[in-house]
């Protein structure tokens, strides 16, 4: 029955995008269109990619930890052990939330239907947009590794939920603003809304 509905539902998504191209709609056209993109992705990607992205991460940090040492991972369990002090240990888990995969999904959502850019140019920004997100995720788990490893336990929070979470968001604020303001300036507003 879920199938279903959700199927319905793209029906009428698809329905109301091409009534917003035709009435040249743009600015609902890519609101909506992002929108439900992002919802379709999200649903998608939760379902079939949910331990893909985490063990990506978790890959890409047990090379990282063979050079810093102040950590290891374990990447069938997507998690990181940082020692702390003497037999003192902190594990985290890269899960779906901190993996980074929801703020892709909205990027690549907002992206392909964002009007100043032709399909070639969004597939090579949408790659780079990938990776910029991606590299800011690792950057803020070595940045919450290296405050424990420094402070201890007592800094996880601060390190992860607020250190950690602001850097990384500043840094995908500034792909945002180079990806969809900068171009509107540079190209022209009245040329894509």
């Amino acid at each position: 029955m879920m199938k279903i509905l959700m199927l319905f539902a793209v029906i009428i998504w698809l329905y109301l995008l091409t009534l917003l191209k035709r009435t040249k709609l743009s600015a609902y056209y890519f609101w909506l269109g992002s929108v439900g993109l992002f919802i379709i992705l999200a649903s998608i990607s939760n379902i079939c990619f949910a331990q893909v992205m985490p063990k990506f991460i978790a890959e890409i940090l047990k090379y990282i930890s063979y050079i810093l040492k102040n950590f290891s991972v374990n990447i069938s369990q997507s998690s990181i052990l940082i020692n702390i002090g003497s037999n003192n240990y902190a594990e985290l888990f890269i899960n779906y939330e901190c993996s980074g995969m929801l703020e892709t999904i909205a990027f690549i959502s907002m992206l392909t239907f964002f009007p100043i850019y032709e399909n070639g140019e969004k597939l090579i920004i949408g790659f780079l947009g990938f990776i910029w997100i991606l590299i800011a995720n690792i950057v803020r788990l070595l940045i919450t590794i290296t405050i424990l490893d420094y402070y201890g336990i007592n800094a996880l929070f601060i390190a992860h939920s607020i250190i950690g979470r602001v850097i990384f968001y500043v840094v995908v604020i500034l792909l945002y603003y180079q990806v969809f303001t900068k171009p509107q300036i540079i190209r022209g507003w009245s040329k894509s809304f």
